[in-house]
């Protein structure tokens, strides 16, 4: 992640329509492994993270802006989940070694 946040980008009235969208989007979709307000949050922090490109595609239009961040928090949220997912927690290692299947 970048040092430099620009927070400013998050007064756009339209920047906060699509953060709230896409979290609401990401809520539905992935409820069980992401909630709406976590998927704010990190919404919220990209948008500050890449503010110059928030801002390059909102000037094009609000539904670009909306594609690149479900995008860009898709890429980010499920990337983490992947890799979260291939680890094993401590009682199925402890299982599967008393099964002789590790």
């Amino acid at each position: 992640m970048s040092d430099a946040f620009d927070w400013t980008v998050l007064d756009e009235p339209q920047v906060q329509q699509v953060i709230n969208v896409v979290a609401g989007k990401f809520g539905m979709d992935y409820g069980l492994a992401l909630e709406a307000a976590d998927a704010r949050q990190e919404a919220t922090l990209i948008v500050a993270e890449k503010a110059a490109e928030a801002r390059e595609l909102l000037a094009k239009g609000a539904g670009l802006l909306h594609r690149w961040l479900c995008q860009q928090l898709r890429n980010r949220w499920l990337t983490e989940l992947r890799h979260q997912s291939r680890h094993l927690s401590y009682e199925v290692a402890l299982n599967g070694a008393e099964r002789g299947l590790l």
